[in-house]
């Protein structure tokens, strides 16, 4: 005779909460792969920080924020994992490698879209209007915040695609610049 399957409540292992545990686990493996990717920087001291710290402080904290969660895996129960959907972060990924190689030939007025538009479809329930309208708006913020107010050199509008439209663009550039700094 074969024994029956234990029920998920009276199972035998000592994980409680296996959603906790995976999400714990991920968070100490991204802490890992950014902890790496900081290895060769310089922490520096107190009287001059290093172009490491802030990599490797943040990598550290999201290894310990991903062993508090296996521990409370290991001690409270809670939900068990979900079939895992595959469109979402597909999706995310590709935006990113849209804006990878869209950025520096086409600029941030077209890059900028085109990734927000692609993230969108990550979620069936995406309505085109309102992700336009955000791409849109979130292009301009990231423009005026990345190119205009931190001067980096982010190719902006390379192949002319904002035509007759940039000179409204400079024109709320300008008044926003102004209120934001208080001139």
């Amino acid at each position: 005779m074969t024994e029956a399957r234990p029920d998920r409540g009276q199972s035998s292992s000592p994980i409680k909460s296996p959603l906790e545990f995976a999400g714990g686990l991920f968070l100490v493996g991204i802490a890992v792969v950014g902890y790496a990717g900081a290895f060769t920087l310089p922490f520096g001291q107190l009287s001059g920080i290093g172009s490491g710290l802030l990599p490797k402080v943040v990598a550290l904290l999201v290894a310990a924020f991903g062993v508090v969660l296996v521990l409370q895996s290991l001690v409270w129960a809670g939900q068990g994992l979900e079939r895992w959907a595959v469109r979402g972060p597909v999706m995310v990924l590709v935006s990113v490698l849209v804006f990878a190689f869209a950025i520096r030939s086409l600029g941030l007025v077209v890059a900028g879209p085109l990734c927000f538009l692609v993230a969108a479809m990550a979620d069936r329930d995406t309505r085109p209007v309102e992700a336009i309208v955000s791409a849109i708006v979130a292009t301009l913020a990231c423009g005026f915040l990345f190119k205009d107010l931190l001067n980096l050199p982010i190719p902006f509008d390379p192949v002319g695609v904002l035509g007759p439209l940039h000179g409204p663009y400079e024109g709320l550039k300008t008044a926003v610049k102004s209120l934001a700094l208080g001139h």
